[in-house]
């Protein structure tokens, strides 16, 4: 596999990891937070890229606006979905015609949740530690979720566990990660093949 640098809309930083095989779709890849660290860079967002990149896919990793070299404002999470919907065009010109997906993790998760709530589609989503409280514990209304939407949940995630995610999203499709919290720290190759199966799956239903 090789990475290669580019923009996003002429605004936003990003990087395609590129398969070894003929590509046969491209996830898109949204990082956590960013006032509290969260980048492309982060661990488990690039162990998502490197998990779907190992099984065919192209992965698209971007930084949100004003995160890295990103151009653009933090708007504390009121628009942060429109980069999003960026990422997603531009993965579409990158791989015409090939099924598209994404994967999301934590803020990165719930701005693809308003995304899709405000009209955006793809072939397949994965999100990981959706966050039903927000980074001071408060509970969060969280977007519409879709129906049967994959969710990697950690059993013991401070800002919602596996468990209280099923209660709260009986509609989804929850896959509990055992031992961890929501940083999934030494379970990371895990996460990234759950989400890796889920995208091969829902991706290979849309070839042509």
């Amino acid at each position: 596999m090789r990475e290669e640098a580019l923009r996003i809309a002429g605004r936003l930083e990003a990087t395609l990891r590129i398969p070894d095989e003929t590509p046969r779709g491209i996830v898109v890849v949204a990082h956590p937070l960013p006032t509290h660290g969260g980048t492309m860079r982060n661990p488990l967002v690039a162990s998502l890229a490197r998990a779907v990149a190992a099984r065919g896919l192209y992965a698209l990793r971007f930084n949100f606006r004003s995160v890295g070299e990103s151009a653009g404002e933090w708007t504390g999470g009121a628009e942060e979905w429109r980069d999003i919907g960026d990422a997603v065009a531009h993965a579409r010109t990158i791989a015409p015609g090939l099924p598209v997906g994404i994967t999301a993790f934590s803020f990165g998760a719930f701005q693809t949740l308003k995304w899709l709530a405000n009209g955006g589609a793809v072939d397949g989503v994965a999100l990981v530690g959706v966050p039903l409280r927000s980074v001071d514990r408060s509970r969060q209304a969280l977007p519409p979720v879709p129906d049967r939407t994959f969710i990697v949940a950690a059993e013991n995630d401070q800002f919602g566990t596996a468990a209280e995610l099923r209660a709260a999203l009986p509609q989804a499709r929850i896959a509990e990660v055992k031992g961890v919290d929501h940083f999934f720290v030494s379970k990371r190759d895990e996460v990234g093949q759950l989400v890796a199966d889920e995208l091969v799956r829902a991706l290979a239903s849309k070839v042509p």
